[in-house]
């Protein structure tokens, strides 16, 4: 049943994003209707693609490095990270990881998919999230997905889901 949830929630994000929006509708540059339609390139929207991307890249080398000042500067003061397992205020988030890493190590995280809203306020991501649990050694994949709401291109919300039923992470 979750999965269905998380898998409908990607789908229609996904669905929301690809509809086109006037700066990436392909216009006629010749004015002839027998001729290929260009589509306009969006240096913004690149430029955001990639700087969405690289915020993403951040926040994955922080948790894997457990060392969150990594990717402090991508949230606001104001931003939380809201999951299954609670809700951290970006203010806490270093001690969060730190009671994290507490009962689990070898975190390697595997990013799936990005995907951003054509205005850049909103971002999907899907990633599988591999640990090993501390107190016996047993090792796990987590597929986990992602709403990103930015504000100035900074974190606001950053909303995970995923079933902590199967997870290691839920049982320490």
């Amino acid at each position: 049943m979750t999965q269905h949830v998380l898998l409908t929630l990607l789908l229609s994000c996904v669905v929301a994003m690809k509809e086109p929006t006037a700066a990436q509708a392909p216009r006629n540059l010749t004015g002839n209707s027998n001729q290929p339609q260009v589509a306009r390139h969006d240096f913004a929207k690149n430029d955001n693609t990639a700087k969405i991307r690289e915020l993403v890249d951040r926040q994955i080398q922080a948790w894997e490095k457990d060392d969150f000042g990594i990717a402090a500067p991508d949230w606001l003061p104001s931003g939380e990270l809201i999951s299954p397992g609670g809700h951290v205020p970006a203010k806490e988030m270093q001690t969060a990881m730190a009671g994290y890493f507490k009962q689990f190590r070898d975190l390697r995280v595997t990013l799936k998919n990005v995907f951003i809203s054509s205005d850049g306020a909103k971002a999907a991501i899907e990633w599988d999230w591999d640990v090993t649990r501390r107190r016996d050694g047993v090792r796990a994949v987590t597929r986990d997905a992602i709403i990103v709401d930015l504000v100035g291109g900074r974190i606001a919300s950053w909303r995970e889901y995923f079933d902590f039923g199967n997870s290691i992470d839920a049982k320490p």
